[in-house]
């Protein structure tokens, strides 16, 4: 059961079982109280697989689902200082909901800043977010043991990623070429992954789990933190800074400087297949996620995973465009 959207409803949880809704809140407000917060003095932050407050001097995450968090906590405590994330102060279950309570963080959600931002701003904000994503990257020998080889946009074998694109390919209806392309491109990565070097990955670089108070000072949510190659993170970083909200492609500044990170860091030989792979392989799962919801309102065609997937199969490559020449 889903509820319809209406003023007490966040945009969040629209599409939420209303009591799981109701759970979750209440047990943040648990969690909250128990570190000196009052969840209805503190704001709801971005993301959606964990329910986010921030406010009064903490930040509660709690999982929707019945999930353990203390992988996750367990690597952040682990993490080298310069990657910026907040100190934890209190991680646990209730109910079977997992929770990480950190310090606040002073600052904006990058996400939520990047309209405001000046082109030079943003430019400096890529390279600033990949200069901290890098500090976790080179610490990998330390933080390994933490993460496993899947997890996120990462399917374990490549069997679940055939699965998964036979679920984009009835979906949007892709024609003969984009599905010959679908698989090569997924049988590339799989055929690459094993032959480079393992990184600690953060798995999840967006804009929402950063933080900008005139520069990115924190680095958020290493849930799907996942080891392998680096261009598990670098494909997302060229995409947040290449498209827009809506899924179509933007000419910028800070496009321009990720496609330079990107083509600094990635695999001399097998960059490219990794690169587009990972990409690929971000979409499905988004695509995924978006036909549990199935919004009525938009076409499957113009949902923006669809935009990005089907950008991805072009001959160009969508936005990777610039990398894979």
């Amino acid at each position: 059961m889903t509820q319809e959207p209406g003023a007490d409803v966040h945009p969040l949880d629209r599409h939420r079982d209303p009591f799981r809704v109701d759970l979750v809140r209440g047990l943040a407000a648990q969690v909250a109280a128990r570190y000196g917060g009052d969840l209805t003095r503190m704001r709801r932050a971005n993301g959606y697989s964990n329910a986010t407050w921030v406010g009064d001097g903490i930040a509660v995450r709690i999982a929707h689902t019945p999930a353990d968090m203390a992988r996750e906590a367990a690597l952040v405590r682990a993490l080298p200082r310069e990657a910026g994330h907040p100190e934890i102060l209190g991680q646990g279950t209730a109910e079977g909901h997992g929770w990480i309570v950190t310090a606040e963080v002073r600052g904006q959600n990058l996400h939520e800043a990047w309209p405001t931002l000046t082109p030079a701003e943003q430019r400096q904000a890529i390279r600033q977010l990949w200069a901290r994503t890098l500090t976790v990257h080179d610490a990998s020998p330390s933080l390994r043991t933490y993460v496993a080889a899947h997890g996120g946009f990462v399917p374990a074998t490549s069997g679940d990623a055939t699965a998964a694109a036979g679920r984009a390919e009835a979906a949007l209806g892709l024609t003969s070429a984009q599905r010959s392309r679908l698989h090569d491109v997924l049988g590339g990565y799989f055929r690459a992954a094993p032959l480079v070097e393992r990184t600690v990955n953060h798995g999840d670089l967006a804009l929402m789990n950063a933080v900008w108070d005139g520069e990115v000072v924190a680095l958020l949510d290493f849930e799907y933190a996942v080891l392998g190659p680096a261009e598990i993170d670098l494909c997302r970083l060229v995409c947040e800074a290449r498209v827009s909200e809506e899924g179509h492609h933007v000419d910028s500044e800070a496009g321009a400087a990720a496609v330079e990170i990107a083509a600094r860091h990635m695999d001399p030989v097998r960059g490219r297949a990794l690169l587009h792979g990972a990409a690929v392989l971000d979409q499905l799962r988004d695509l995924d996620i978006w036909l549990t919801l199935d919004p009525a309102e938009e076409r499957r065609e113009d949902w923006r995973p669809s935009r990005l997937l089907t950008g991805l199969l072009d001959t160009e490559g969508g936005c990777l465009a610039p990398l894979l020449g």
